[in-house]
């Protein structure tokens, strides 16, 4: 892995917009991106409802270009700065209910299936919503660090 952090936020950004479908950017976000070696993003998380307790989540990755301890990493890397310098409680992913690969993604790192907005979107679709807690991302397979 090249690189991993904020400094291509706005790239970062327009690169999930695309990869998820997704027409509109929130007021205010982070995002977090991962860069292979060749200078390709292959992975973008997006964080957007800031609250002292919870972030939301969306996350944008290319498994095609990602190998297994790359994914580790990048997980360390991520959830490391949420639950370790942002102090957060909680993560919150909302998921459309047809995106079969991010419920496998979600779930694979430890997400929660919490609940089912059924009907949400305008094509009928229904919202997932997935919560990964601090006492999670410690206690997962993947952790590799410390607890604070």
């Amino acid at each position: 892995m090249k690189y991993i952090g904020f400094e291509l936020e706005e790239e970062a950004e327009e690169w999930a917009r695309e990869r998820l479908g997704l027409d509109n950017a929130p007021e205010f976000f982070r995002a977090f991106s991962a860069v292979n070696n060749e200078g390709e993003f292959v992975c973008v998380v997006i964080m957007t409802n800031f609250t002292s307790r919870n972030i939301d989540l969306t996350i944008a990755i290319d498994n095609k270009k990602v190998r297994p301890r790359e994914t580790i990493v990048m997980f360390n890397e991520i959830f490391g700065f949420i639950f370790n310098k942002l102090h957060v409680a909680r993560v919150t992913g909302l998921l459309r209910g047809k995106n079969t690969q991010a419920k496998r993604l979600n779930e694979h790192f430890g997400f929660q299936l919490e609940g089912i907005m059924r009907k949400s979107f305008e094509d009928n679709d229904d919202l997932h919503i997935y919560g990964f807690l601090k006492e999670d991302y410690y206690s997962h397979k993947w952790f590799r660090g410390q607890t604070k």
